[in-house]
C-alpha cells in the first residue's frame, strides 16, 4: 500500500546509519579513496532544497493566489481584471511602471463589497512581491555563508551526485558550457555546475545564464541569486544584451540551450535534449571565437514524475518562455526531487568554434551539427559508466 512505502521511505531516509557519499570534489571518480570518503548528510542536503526549491516555484503561485483573492468578492469579472493587472504586473520592466499597477490592484482590494481586509491584504501581498524585484538589475546583498551551505551540502540530498568527463580540457575563458537535460528543476546544473567548487576550480569565473523572467521578476530568486554571486559566479539572464557583453568581455558562460521546452520533453526515466531548432547560443560562439562544450547530466530525468499528456501544445507555448510542466517529486514532499536519484553530470570536449564576425546559416547550421554530434557522442560515450548502458538519447 501506498501509506507503507512511505512509512519504509520515511525509515530508511532518517533512522538508517549515514551511507558513504561521493563528494563532488572528487570529479571523475567512480568512488574516492576510502580514508577521503564523507558520509552523507541528508538532513543538511534537504535543508539546502528547501532553500533552493521554494525559491524558484514559490512566486508564482503566491502571485496568482493572491491576485485570485483580490478579485473575489467582486465576482468572476474582479478576479478577471485581477489577473489582467497581474500580466501587466509582469510585464513591467522598473518600478516606475508597476507602482501605478501596485496600486490599481490595491484599489480593487479595498473596493471589496464583503472580506474587504482579507481583499486588500492579498492585494498588499502582490504589491509585496512587485517591491521585492526592486526594479532594474542593481544587485542585492551577497551573503557568502548561503552560497557556503549550498555548496558543501546541496549535493548530499542525492543517493549521488558527481561532476565527471572531459575536466582537464575545460579553459577559463571564452568557453560555453551548454548543460542538458533541463528537467523540471535543472539538478545537474544546480549541484554539480554552479554550486560545484570543482567546477569553478576547472572553469574560473562562470556566468550562469538562464530565463530573463525568472532572474530578475521572480522576486525569491532574485534575492537568492544576488545572495550567492561573486567574483567568481553570477547568476544572470540569457537575454542578448548580457551574451553580447559577457562574451565581448572572453567570460566564460553556462546556459541550457533547450530551455522550457527541454523541461516539457522530460519523461521519468527517458533521456531527451530539445536542441534541434536551438542555434541562436551558437551564432554567439561563432562571432567572439568561443569554445563550446557539450555537459549531460545522467539521472536528471529521474528526479521527478511528470505530466506527459498534450506534449505538442506544451511544446508550442513554452517556446514563449511559459513553462508549461507539471511534476511530481519526492512522495513526502513533491515539490522536491527524488533523493534515491544519482545525478551524474559529464562534461563533453570543447569543440572549437571558429571566430566568424558575421556568421551565415550555412556556418550556424554546420556548427550547430557539430555540436549535436559532439552532444551525442558524450551521452554514447558515458552512458554505460553513468549506468545507463540500454538508453538512448532522443534529440528533439
Amino acid at each position: 500500500p501506498f501509506w507503507f512505502k512511505l512509512l519504509v521511505q520515511i525509515f530508511f531516509q532518517f533512522s538508517s546509519p549515514p551511507r558513504p557519499y561521493c563528494n563532488r570534489r572528487h570529479a571523475g571518480n567512480p568512488m574516492p579513496p576510502s580514508n577521503e570518503r564523507r558520509l552523507r548528510n541528508f538532513k543538511n542536503g534537504l535543508m539546502a532544497h528547501l532553500i533552493m526549491v521554494p525559491a524558484w516555484t514559490a512566486s508564482p503561485p503566491l502571485l496568482l493566489g493572491s491576485l485570485i483573492v483580490t478579485g473575489l468578492p467582486h465576482g468572476k469579472f474582479g478576479v478577471l481584471a485581477s489577473l489582467v493587472l497581474g500580466v501587466g504586473l509582469i510585464m513591467t520592466k522598473n518600478m516606475r511602471q508597476r507602482v501605478p499597477v501596485s496600486l490599481l490592484i490595491i484599489g480593487i482590494g479595498l473596493a471589496a463589497p464583503s472580506n474587504s481586509v482579507l481583499s486588500t491584504s492579498a492585494a498588499c501581498f502582490v504589491a509585496f512581491l512587485a517591491w521585492l524585484c526592486k526594479g532594474g538589475k542593481s544587485d542585492g546583498k551577497c551573503r557568502p555563508q548561503l552560497r557556503h551551505f549550498l555548496e558543501n551540502w546541496a549535493g548530499h540530498f542525492y543517493q549521488q551526485a558527481e561532476l565527471r568527463g572531459h575536466l582537464d580540457d575545460i579553459k577559463k575563458d571564452k568557453s560555453c558550457f551548454g548543460f542538458h537535460p533541463h528537467g523540471c528543476l535543472a539538478a545537474g546544473l544546480t549541484v554539480n555546475g554552479c554550486y560545484n567548487p570543482t567546477f569553478r576550480e576547472k572553469a574560473g569565473k562562470v556566468n550562469w545564464l538562464g530565463d530573463w523572467n525568472l532572474r530578475y521578476k521572480n522576486p525569491f530568486f532574485r534575492m537568492m541569486s544576488d545572495a550567492v554571486s561573486g567574483d567568481d559566479l553570477r547568476i544572470d539572464a540569457a537575454d542578448k544584451k548580457t551574451v553580447v557583453k559577457l562574451m565581448e568581455r572572453g567570460e566564460n558562460v553556462s546556459l541550457m540551450p533547450g530551455g522550457f521546452q527541454e523541461a516539457v520533453g522530460q519523461r521519468y526515466g527517458k533521456d531527451c535534449a530539445v536542441v534541434l531548432r536551438r542555434k541562436g547560443f551558437i551564432k554567439y560562439c561563432l562571432q567572439y571565437g568561443y569554445r563550446v562544450h557539450p555537459v549531460y547530466t545522467f539521472g536528471e530525468s529521474s528526479t521527478y514524475h511528470t505530466f506527459t499528456w498534450l506534449r505538442k501544445l506544451r511544446m508550442r507555448i513554452s517556446e514563449h518562455n511559459v513553462p508549461m510542466v507539471a511534476f511530481f517529486g519526492w512522495p513526502l514532499f513533491p515539490l522536491l526531487p527524488r533523493p534515491e536519484s544519482k545525478i551524474l553530470t559529464y562534461v563533453g570536449a570543447g569543440i572549437d568554434m571558429p571566430h566568424t564576425p558575421e556568421p551565415t546559416p550555412e556556418d550556424v547550421n554546420k556548427w550547430h551539427g557539430e555540436y549535436i554530434r559532439g552532444l551525442a557522442n558524450l551521452y554514447n560515450e558515458y552512458k554505460a559508466e553513468a549506468g545507463y548502458s540500454n538508453s538512448e538519447l532522443e534529440i528533439a
